[in-house]
Parts: structure tokens; C-alpha cells; sequence
């Protein structure tokens, strides 16, 4: 197979093995160009260098491949987030939480992936499939992450809640992350001050800024 491309900084390369990553990225850079509604299989092929047929044996349908792009993407950077969430110290929270707000702005971080989040925010709403994905392979394994993080830095501060009290302060925060994980895939200036503020709304959403270690 031929490389994706001059320019085009491979993104699922790095974590999907073998010919199923330069697939990925192909298609990721041709949707990126022309759209998911726009982008053709034959066009994916004719990047590869191999012809359409070839490519179907890979994917059956357009749709699958997309999906495919929302999976893998999203169980990469779910991973990346929840790891970022396992360093998260109590004693250290509002350091912890702007260490991982600033993680995914590395140079080899997610914001190679812009192009398929961009197009899921195109694409997404009118898919429910890719809704779907989005759900299973980013949403919920962060919510997921977060509420095993939630008891252990309640206890730290002496926060006393019951579990369905917890459900709505988890999935402020995770609407807060998320967006704001995104947002920085999408935009190079954000940061700094703008940072602060998600830490400061972070913190106020789950009730950790009033309190003080539980003595």
C-alpha cells in the first residue's frame, strides 16, 4: 500500500497495526478533504493504491468504515483520558486536573485527530449509529472512569453523597470535559487562562471547592 499521503500526518497508524491503520487514515484524510457525504470508497482505494474491490474486502460499506474510524479513535482517546484520570491526586487536585486539560494539547496528542472529530460533529447528528459510537467508544467509558474517580477524592475531602446523587454532578463534569477536550483538538488557543476556568468549574460541578481534606 502506498503512504496516506505528503502531508497527511498518519493518526491511526500509530495504534492500529498493520494495513487496517493505513485504511483508517486514508479514509480519514479523504473525509477530512471532501466530507463524509462527499468522500467515496473509490477514493479512498485510489489513495492507498489499490483498487475499490480490495478496499470492500476490508469494509463492507462506507458507513462500516466510518464507524470504524469513530471506534478506534474514540477507544484511543478514551484510554488516554482515563489514564490522565488515574494520575488525578486528591491532595494535588487542582494541579492533577490542569495537568490533564494540558495533555491533550501534546504535539502527538489527539489534536491529529480534528479531522474525525470534526466530521463526527458534522456527521454525528444525523446518524444514529454514529451517535451510537460515540456514546459506547468515548462517552461511557469516561463516565465510567470518572465515577470510580468520584468516591476516592470524596472520601479525601470528607463529600458524603449517595449514588444517585452522584449521577448528575458526573455527567456535568463529563459534558464539561468532553467539550473541552474537543475544543482543544479544534483550536490551538486554548489554554491557559481558559484552562483555569474549566478547573474552576470542574471543581465547583462535584462540590470540591468548598471543602478542605477530610480530617
Amino acid at each position: 500500500m502506498h503512504d496516506v499521503g505528503p502531508g497527511d500526518a498518519p493518526y491511526y497508524s500509530r495504534f492500529v497495526d498493520g494495513r487496517r491503520g493505513e485504511v483508517l487514515d486514508a479514509a480519514m484524510a479523504v473525509f477530512a478533504e471532501k466530507g463524509y457525504d462527499c468522500g467515496t470508497m473509490r477514493e479512498i482505494a485510489e489513495r492507498l493504491g489499490v483498487t475499490e474491490p480490495a478496499l470492500y474486502r476490508h469494509y463492507a460499506s462506507k458507513e462500516a468504515l466510518f464507524s470504524d474510524l469513530v471506534a478506534q479513535a474514540g477507544d484511543h482517546i478514551a484510554a488516554r483520558a482515563a489514564a490522565g484520570m488515574d494520575r488525578i491526586r486528591p491532595e494535588a487536585l487542582r494541579e492533577s486536573l490542569g495537568e490533564l486539560l494540558e495533555s491533550r494539547r501534546k504535539p502527538h496528542g489527539e489534536r491529529s485527530a480534528r479531522p474525525i472529530i470534526g466530521m463526527l460533529m458534522m456527521a454525528g447528528p444525523h446518524n444514529d449509529s454514529f451517535r451510537g459510537d460515540f456514546r459506547d467508544h468515548i462517552a461511557l467509558p469516561m463516565v465510567r472512569r470518572l465515577e470510580e474517580l468520584v468516591p476516592r477524592v470524596d472520601t479525601y475531602f470528607g463529600v458524603s453523597r449517595t449514588s444517585e446523587e452522584t449521577v448528575g454532578p458526573v455527567r456535568a463534569f463529563m459534558s464539561l470535559f468532553v467539550g473541552s477536550f474537543m475544543t482543544a483538538m479544534l483550536f490551538d488557543d486554548i489554554g491557559g487562562e481558559q484552562d483555569d476556568a474549566i478547573v474552576d468549574a470542574m471543581l465547583a460541578i462535584m462540590g470540591w471547592d468548598k471543602t478542605g481534606p477530610a480530617v
